[in-house]
């Protein structure tokens, strides 16, 4: 019985032709194969939102043309964001989001553009995820922000003026003073709704 990679009819020079065959196999193998690879960067998340928003800018965020844009697979760059917790359905979503609160806030273009922009087949779609995704529809944001924006700005306008020693609007009007007096100040365990009756 012969002993292993061998044959009962190896003679010396062809065991010899097969050893340098072998080694060259080892040799070529350790350097191409199992040598040094490429560095494989890992980007990150900031980057890849970086790449989806340009991928939808483009029409879609489809995987293939994101890793693409990153130097990456579409598998690696699945495999690294697995990896941080993440995934990119997830990825797309909260860019998409980010963007829809964006232009929901910033500019005047109607829902229906907003929605064909992020990629949505159309505005009832978009509607449903920003809905979910916020737990309101995309008209009643783009109200309550703007309306909450118009009150900052007013409250800004007004810590401004107080700066300045000018009496705020509501001190004007008499409402309020414009800087608290010691009566105007609450004091625990004092006053009608102590919590303790006689």
């Amino acid at each position: 019985m012969a002993a292993y990679g061998k044959t009962t009819h190896d003679s010396p020079p062809m065991l010899q032709q097969k050893r340098r065959l072998d080694e060259a196999l080892r040799r070529w193998s350790s350097s191409h194969v199992l040598g040094p690879m490429k560095p494989v960067h890992a980007p990150s998340l900031y980057s890849v939102r970086a790449a989806i928003a340009a991928s939808l800018c483009r029409g879609d965020a489809a995987l293939q043309r994101t890793a693409f844009q990153l130097g990456i697979s579409s598998r690696s760059l699945q495999r690294h964001l697995a990896g941080m917790g993440t995934s990119y359905s997830d990825m797309v979503a909260e860019v998409r989001l980010d963007t829809a609160c964006h232009l929901l806030l910033q500019s005047n273009e109607r829902i229906s553009e907003i929605a064909q922009r992020l990629g949505y087949t159309g505005t009832s779609s978009f509607s449903r995820a920003f809905t979910h995704l916020t737990k309101m529809p995309p008209v009643i944001y783009r109200r309550q922000r703007t309306v909450l924006g118009s009150d900052i700005s007013r409250l800004r306008k007004e810590l401004d003026a107080e700066k300045q020693g000018k009496p705020s609007r509501l001190a004007r009007d008499g409402k309020t003073p414009s800087l608290p007096n010691e009566n105007a100040v609450a004091i625990p365990g004092k006053g009608k709704n102590s919590g303790s009756r006689p």
